[in-house]
């Protein structure tokens, strides 16, 4: 009866590379599916930053929207519009009314925590058309983007690389399954 090799134990490094490697593969493989869903299905992403919408959208959701032509918006739906305050950036608030005219549509918004509509009307010809948010993941893709995100990747990236080449245990083809004793090749 031939015996089993004995299973060698791993050693911390090796268990630590494993559950890295796994978890950025896992997190990877998440990335490119949602890069490509996106891409696909015509949706884009916004980071929801105030609580104009609470509790319907946290602060630091991952909002994503579709763009769509600004008469389907119906009063109830939440929308994201470019801001008509003079300001840059996105607004993403739940419609009160429309009026649409040959010109374009003018929207009243209004954020679900806020006790007032929006001061001004948004006179747009599209808008995004709420899709779906993820909570929390718009905070991770704006720490990301920060120096001391960027710092945090790199730092990942150089212990996964060195976990990988230092964690390992060489083995040369005379040292395996002998405890470190070197073995006569066999006779033919």
């Amino acid at each position: 009866m031939a015996r089993r090799p004995r299973e060698r134990r791993r050693s911390p490094m090796q268990l630590l590379g494993s559950v890295l490697l796994t978890l950025s593969a896992v997190a990877g493989a998440i990335a490119i599916v949602a890069v490509i869903v996106c891409a696909v299905a015509g949706m884009r992403p916004v980071v929801v930053i105030s609580g104009s919408m609470e509790p319907t959208l946290p602060v630091g959701s991952l909002v994503f929207y579709r763009t769509v032509p600004a008469a389907d918006a119906r009063p109830g739906e939440i929308v994201t519009v470019p801001r008509q305050d003079g300001g840059t950036g996105l607004i993403t608030h739940r419609v009160v009314s429309t009026t649409t005219t040959p010109a374009g549509t003018t929207l009243r918004l209004k954020g679900d925590a806020n006790k007032t509509e929006d001061p001004l009307p948004y006179h747009v010809t599209s808008l995004g058309a709420y899709v779906g948010n993820v909570p929390v993941a718009g905070t991770v893709a704006l720490a990301a983007r920060t120096p001391l995100g960027i710092a945090a990747v790199g730092t990942y990236v150089a212990v996964m690389v060195g976990v990988i080449v230092f964690g390992r245990r060489r083995e040369g083809p005379a040292r395996s399954r002998t405890r470190g004793r070197r073995v006569a090749p066999a006779a033919e």
